[in-house]
């Protein structure tokens, strides 16, 4: 890896420092730091989730170190980014009610969605998951069966497109424990999260899409000088070496 890759590792390590929703204005500037919070939902493995010692890993929680280390690099006043853990479907108000800057945790685009987005940094899908073994061998036998997704998420509507009787939860591990326990016959999540839990050896991802998608970073409606910000580290970013790297090592899509 590059210096610059090592060096994103104690950059994570810093930027996890505080979790909770806060209350405390975003963009907190400083006469020598400007504090850039993020709502994140870390139950998204492999973009985010929690180890083994309750630690946020993943690749958007890489990524945002590299973001910290680049734009301390060169720009001309110091930046921290620092996340703030909540349920998914409460990002957007959050940022909607300035109490949070970014939301980072898997957005695809929704129009509904009254946001600032970025340039897409990762290639992404909706797929179809079922339990090892299940009777479900394809996604057009996903009508009329019972499907879980992400409450907020764009995996509703592709449930619903497929014809299923879509029950919304908080969180994907909720799901995926729900779908293991036979309380639903599928769930529709993101094809890098759906890799993920099919590695375990306890699911299986049906072949084809449900629905083609990018993800995104988002900020308030009308912040563009926070996305232009972001853009401008997305485009450093994908134009590095470790973006090749970060994408093969988590598994997830490059953006083209």
């Amino acid at each position: 890896m590059t210096s610059k890759f090592l060096k994103m590792g104690l950059a994570a390590a810093m930027a996890m420092g505080v979790v909770g929703c806060s209350s405390s204005a975003p963009a907190e500037e400083t006469e020598d730091q400007t504090v850039i919070t993020i709502g994140i939902s870390p139950d998204y493995e492999p973009y985010e989730s929690l180890n083994t010692d309750n630690e946020m890993v993943g690749f958007d929680i890489d990524m945002v170190a590299w973001f910290e280390d680049y734009l301390n690099e060169n720009e001309d006043i110091s930046y921290k980014f620092e996340f703030k853990q909540m349920d998914f479907d409460n990002i957007v108000t959050q940022i909607q009610g300035d109490q949070i800057d970014l939301g980072i945790s898997g957005f695809t685009y929704e129009e509904s969605r009254k946001v600032e987005w970025s340039e897409p940094y990762l290639g992404s899908a909706q797929v179809a998951v079922v339990p090892k073994g299940s009777d479900i061998t394809s996604i057009d036998q996903l009508s009329g069966k019972s499907i879980a997704a992400q409450t907020g998420a764009t995996g509703e509507q592709a449930a619903a497109d497929a014809g299923g009787e879509v029950t919304g939860l908080k969180n994907v591990q909720d799901i995926m424990n729900a779908l293991s326990a036979n309380q639903y016959d599928a769930a529709v999540i993101d094809s890098g999260v759906a890799k993920a839990y099919e590695e375990s050896g306890n699911f299986t991802v049906l072949d084809g899409v449900l629905m083609d998608e990018k993800n995104y970073i988002i900020a308030k409606e009308g912040n563009t000088e926070m996305i232009d910000l972001i853009n401008q580290c997305i485009e450093a970013f994908i134009a590095s070496e470790d973006y090749q790297a970060m994408c093969e090592e988590y598994g997830l899509t490059a953006v083209e």
